[in-house]
């Protein structure tokens, strides 16, 4: 009896791929331009613990972006789906962060007395070490 005798025998030409068949969904948008841009703008406004805490914010969106592509190909769909909405939620608190420093700063200068309070504070403090 030869292959060919066997009625469950397909040619391989004929053959489905069970990866074929199946329906992929849309792949996610990874967001990893999202996650770059928020690491980069919380890592140049560093400006106080703030802002610090979005630079390794960033960093993690960053990796779960880049965890997207890999998971999706994979086949791991809802895997790929997490990913991405937890890079996008990251990178967003992060951008959030380098906000909530900034306004904290307008509000540490304004209770100040404004700008010019603030130079002569300093040109005093400076004159005491002369």
């Amino acid at each position: 009896m030869t292959e060919l005798d066997n009625p469950s025998y397909q040619d391989p030409a004929q053959q489905t791929n069970a990866w074929d068949s199946e329906v992929k969904p849309e792949k996610p948008n990874n967001n990893l331009a999202l996650a770059i841009i928020a690491t980069i703008v919380s890592l140049i406004t560093c400006c106080g613990w703030v802002s610090c805490v979005g630079v390794i914010l960033g960093i993690i969106a960053i990796v779960f972006s880049t965890q997207v592509d890999s998971k999706y190909f994979a086949g791991d769909y809802a895997g790929a789906e997490s990913s991405a909405k937890n890079a996008k939620l990251l990178s967003l608190i992060a951008i959030g962060t380098v906000v909530l420093s900034i306004v904290w700063i307008i509000i540490s200068i304004v209770m100040a007395g404004g700008i010019a309070a603030i130079m002569e504070q300093y040109e005093t403090m400076m004159e005491a070490y002369r």
